[in-house]
């Protein structure tokens, strides 16, 4: 697996590659969205680690650019910032995941790891939801014919709650399933879940994914 760290302190940057080369990872750094844009164009990579305040092209502008180049790769996000708002404009760019500094080194490899597995157990189906289809097979959904984006834990939100429509699914079974830990390893903040079903919602209607209060989410 290669890594694109894009990060301009340095000594974060030299930290994280560090950790990368304990997990064996493959490794390349960047110190800022312009110098990261220029890797992608000459290399490919399974995943980015970037950070969203930085000079030249900060992470926000490199993601927008590479998104609109067709660039799907996944990212993990750092930020000091832990407004919602700014969160929710990460996922809109396509960020997988997000971490607020300071973090555990634990923590971030585990959603490392989380954002670089891909479900093995895909079938060659598709549910009809409303106006909506979920086809499991390519993870997409559709109105109608025509494709709705998400990031990927976005679209494993819903399609663990499609997969169990009508049946009401605990937050923690849902971090499970999208987040790729067992139950008693997770330990996210249930903000992560609720700001990623909140940002499904504005694509897909809030009364799409509904809350069942004292329990946790289902789609009717």
């Amino acid at each position: 697996m290669k890594i694109l760290v894009v990060e301009d302190n340095k000594i974060l940057r030299e930290n994280l590659i560090f950790l990368l080369k304990k997990f064996h990872y493959v490794w390349e750094g960047a110190n800022n969205g312009q110098e990261a844009e220029l890797k992608i164009s000459q290399s490919s990579y399974d995943a980015i680690i970037l950070d969203v305040n930085m000079p030249i092209m900060n992470g926000k502008e490199f993601l927008k650019k590479i998104r609109s180049a067709g660039k799907n790769i996944p990212v993990l996000a750092l930020t000091s910032d832990s407004m919602l708002d700014d969160k929710l404009e990460m996922f809109d760019l396509w960020v997988d995941d997000y971490l607020t500094k300071p973090f555990e080194i634990e923590e971030l490899i585990a959603r490392l790891k989380s954002i670089l597995k891909r479900s093995d157990k895909k079938i060659d189906d598709k549910k009809e939801i409303w106006k909506y289809i979920v086809n499991f097979s390519s993870n997409k959904v559709f109105e109608w014919e025509v494709e709705i984006p998400f990031p990927y834990k976005q679209y494993l939100i819903v399609e663990f709650l499609a997969k169990n429509q009508w049946y009401p699914q605990k937050k923690m079974k849902i971090m499970e399933y999208v987040w790729g830990e067992a139950e008693e390893n997770l330990e996210f903040d249930s903000t992560t879940l609720e700001s990623h079903i909140y940002a499904v919602r504005k694509k897909l209607g809030k009364e799409f994914i509904k809350t069942i209060k004292g329990i946790g989410y289902i789609i009717e």
